[in-house]
């Protein structure tokens, strides 16, 4: 498929602007560079082939406008990026440069033109009912994200779908949720401080069993929302921010406990259903993908029994009925670090002195 790839190249920080020679001596160099270019291999080993050019050079640096051909918008940006990056590694005279925006731009005749075929097909035909331009909005955005989930490759998400962006998206759409879950608890910790402000001391605690509205806590499991309180909410956003940041980094630590477990799992939910809903990803291969990467993410899956109806029948003495305990312990004990888990790998916060 063919995209259109604008890039700024900028002079390095508190470097004087280019007079009229310098300008045309970098257009030079620049457009001998780009003329000699017959392929670029992108991510994954996925080559492009860019087949046009246009470029203007300023006193601050240079617009560059390429015409490339690519299976996919994201090996496209990434594929051009990393053409830019070695013509200047090559170039002496322009090795200080920096490759600055490097994205596809279309007008909306040709977004719509280019989205007839491909993978970008399944997003005009998706039925999710937003325009095609936000559409491609999101997804751009999620690529950009996706190179920060550093605690995974690709792999992670099984096989590639048919559509050659779902797993960057996915990956994305990972980075873009923890980021919108951390500042959703946040909020849901305010309200919770300010409806217990209300309260006569003698009052019982007010908890998420009592509040409406809430964002996160209302995403836990159901039977344990009067436990939710606004100790409870503090601890858990400390357990998921552990979980969140460990994505930016490498290698991957799994959850330590099964508050942390939790907020991994809504972590997933909340990325599969954005890009079902606003990035026009096949729910099918979220699925598939979700899977694969849940397999691989958690060392446990104690969390999924807090989900189960039955449990909410069953008998607390029967221990057949709850092999995991679960019905005689307060949720608060989900920060205690998994037995195999050292307390040097739980944050501070979490870690209670009878521990």
């Amino acid at each position: 498929m063919e995209y259109r790839i604008t890039a700024e190249l900028t002079l390095p920080v508190g470097t004087p602007g280019l007079d009229g020679l310098q300008q045309q001596g970098a257009a030079a160099l620049l457009s001998e560079w780009l003329d000699r270019v017959a392929t670029v291999e992108g991510p994954e080993g996925v080559e492009i082939t860019p087949y046009d050019h246009r470029l203007e050079v300023r006193s601050t640096g240079a617009v560059v406008e390429l015409l490339v051909d690519a299976p996919a918008l994201s090996f496209a940006e990434n594929g051009a990026e990393a053409l830019l990056h070695e013509i200047l590694e090559r170039t002496e005279l322009l090795a200080d440069w920096q490759v600055g925006k490097c994205e596809v731009t279309v007008s909306d005749a040709e977004l719509a033109e280019a989205l007839e075929g491909g993978a970008d097909e399944r997003v005009l035909s998706s039925g999710i009912g937003l325009p095609i331009e936000d559409i491609t909005a999101q997804r751009r955005r999620l690529l950009s994200l996706s190179s920060r989930l550093h605690a995974f490759d690709l792999d992670a998400f099984g096989p590639s779908p048919e559509d050659p962006d779902a797993r960057f998206l996915a990956a994305g759409a990972l980075v873009e949720r923890a980021s919108v879950l951390t500042e959703e608890l946040l909020m849901d910790i305010m309200t919770l401080d300010e409806e217990a402000d209300s309260l006569d001391k003698d009052e019982a605690n007010w908890t998420a069993d009592d509040s409406e509205g809430l964002f996160v806590l209302h995403d836990l499991p159901v039977r344990y929302r009067h436990h939710y309180d606004l100790g409870f909410a503090k601890k858990f956003l400390i357990a998921s921010a552990v979980v969140y940041s460990r994505l930016t980094s490498s290698p991957w630590v799994p959850p330590a406990s099964t508050a942390e477990s939790l907020a991994l799992h809504i972590l997933v939910e909340n990325a599969k259903d954005l890009l079902v809903s606003f990035a026009a990803v096949d729910p099918d291969d979220v699925t598939a993908m979700f899977a694969v990467f849940e397999s691989r993410a958690h060392s446990r899956h104690d969390h999924e029994w807090l989900y189960l109806e039955d449990l909410d029948t069953a008998d607390p003495d029967d221990s057949s009925a709850d092999p995991l305990g679960f019905l005689s312990r307060d949720a608060h004990s989900w920060f205690a670090p998994y037995p195999e888990v050292r307390n040097s790998a739980t944050h501070p916060y979490l870690i209670d002195d009878e521990d």
